[in-house]
This record gives structure tokens, sequence and C-alpha cells, in this order.
């Protein structure tokens, strides 16, 4: 009988103790990532054109302290642009990266700019048509 409740009472410690320490690693996890959501920084730093105005070059620039991963967007009359998401910029902290997108604008159209990382934070920019 002592054996038998001292096998149930260690079964039921061992599978606590794993169901515990799976549950802070997830909280742990998921803590560290919101931390990291929170202290992302990053901003569109440079935008120019090549000169048919076929292709939009945008620098973005990461000046917090953990890398990103970001997609960038632009819109021109309407029609929405935006580098490959199977291909997205990863940049370093205190570093930056030039996102090339294929476009069709004429001189004096507003673009919107929106760089989206994936952890869901965002910058925006206008750029005017040269």
């Amino acid at each position: 009988m002592t054996a038998v409740v001292l096998t149930i009472g260690g079964t039921i410690w061992f599978y606590s103790q794993s169901a515990t320490t799976v549950m802070t690693d997830t909280y742990i996890d998921a803590t560290m990532e919101t931390l990291n959501e929170v202290i992302e920084r990053f901003a569109v730093e440079h935008v120019s054109n090549n000169t048919p105005r076929t292709q939009l070059y945008v620098w973005v620039y990461n000046y917090g302290d953990v890398p990103i991963t970001v997609d960038v967007y632009a819109t021109i009359n309407g029609t929405d642009y935006h580098t490959d998401l199977d291909n997205p910029l990863t940049i370093a902290s205190k570093d930056h990266a030039e996102a090339t997108l294929s476009i069709t604008a004429s001189s004096g159209d507003e673009i919107a700019i929106k760089a989206y990382s994936r952890r869901q934070n965002h910058a925006y920019y206008t750029y005017y048509m040269p």
C-alpha cells in the first residue's frame, strides 16, 4: 500500500514539476518577446528614386537595441507596392538597410511609405516624386 501511494505521489510530483517548467519557459519567452517589441526602434531614414521613376529606394535605420525584421510598403495613387514578403529586411541594432521597390510613378506624385516590423511596429514617411 505504501509503495502504491509513493508511486502515485512521485508520478504526480514529476508531472507537476514538468508542467511548471514548461509554463515558466513559455511565460519567460513571451515576456522577452513583448519586451523586444516595446524597445524596438526604427525609422525611415532616406528615400530616393531612379531617373525614369521605376525604382524607389528606401533606407530604414534601426536605432534600437534589438535586431529587427522589416517589410516596406509604398502607396502611389491608390496602387500598393511592397518588398518581397518572403525576403524581408533584417537589420542589426544601430545599422541600416536599403529596400528597393519597383514602382510606376510620375513627377509630383505623393508616395506614402510604411516600414512595418514583424513585431507589429511601424514607421511612416511621405515622399514627393521629383
